[in-house]
């Protein structure tokens, strides 16, 4: 057998090992301790992983998360730059919103800015073109990973096998399409549980600007001459270190584009 083939075996393989944990609910065991995968292979674990899940399910992809947006979680996998996965229909939830923890594995929280595009943006499109056709809005993302005692044990090549560990993404209802590029910068979040302050955090920590962050992905999708679509939807990256998810009431309050809250059963 062709080394290739070899390959494109190992890749079913692998998408059908994570897809399977969607059924099981049982936690599997890390890639990267059998398989020395690149970062170009790992994406194609993920890009078979998406289209088969979408197969199975009926449900779209409608848009991306971006990981590893800081200079501090890049050095924690050795990593230049940061690394994205795919966003499903339902996956997304809009405006405040419910969750049980119990239908999760082991899920994390990150208050993100998520970009809703209002056209389609060119291939390779810069920062300029992404605020002109973006609504911005208060998000959480909620990461979540098929791999078990995933976080901060995995490697690189694992979070992108995972599909970027995406979990489920809440953004809030309504956003802001006005904002400066400046403006984007100066975003500050706060973000509480059941009413008592968690942590502070600036837009500054997404790659110095969350619209920067999305030129990133663009950049990568112009790679393979893919482009972000109206309607899709962009965890832009976490304002914060991510914390676990509990149960209770949490709010993320972005300065300048509103508020978002999610209560978790």
């Amino acid at each position: 057998m062709m080394a290739e083939q070899v390959k494109q075996v190992t890749k079913e393989q692998l998408a059908a090992q994570l897809l399977e944990v969607y059924e099981t609910k049982q936690a599997i065991d890390f890639f990267s301790k059998v398989h020395n995968l690149s970062i170009e292979e790992s994406y194609a674990v993920q890009h078979v992983f998406a289209a088969k899940r979408t197969e199975q399910t009926g449900k779209e992809i409608k848009g991306y998360k971006i990981s590893m947006t800081s200079p501090g979680t890049q050095a924690l996998f050795n990593a230049s730059e940061p690394a994205f996965g795919t966003l499903f229909e339902d996956t997304l939830y809009r405006g405040d919103t419910e969750l049980e923890l119990a239908s999760m594995l082991s899920p994390l929280l990150e208050p993100e800015v998520v970009f809703v595009l209002k056209d389609d943006l060119s291939i390779g499109a810069k920062e300029e073109e992404i605020l002109e056709k973006s609504i911005l809005h208060a998000g959480i993302e909620i990461p979540d990973s098929r791999f078990a005692d995933w976080f901060p044990k995995f490697q690189l090549s694992d979070l992108i096998c995972d599909n970027g560990v995406t979990g489920k993404v809440v953004l809030a209802a309504d956003g802001r399409d006005d904002l400066t590029l400046e403006e984007a910068a100066q975003i500050k979040l706060t973000l509480t549980q059941d009413g008592e302050q968690i942590d502070t955090g600036y837009a500054t920590e997404v790659m110095g600007n969350p619209v920067s962050s999305v030129a990133w992905l663009t950049q990568k999708l112009a790679e393979k001459n893919q482009y972000l679509k109206k309607g899709m939807a962009i965890s832009s990256g976490t304002f914060l270190s991510p914390i676990p998810l509990a149960r209770g009431i949490f709010k993320a309050d972005f300065s300048l584009i509103g508020q978002i809250k999610l209560e978790i059963n």
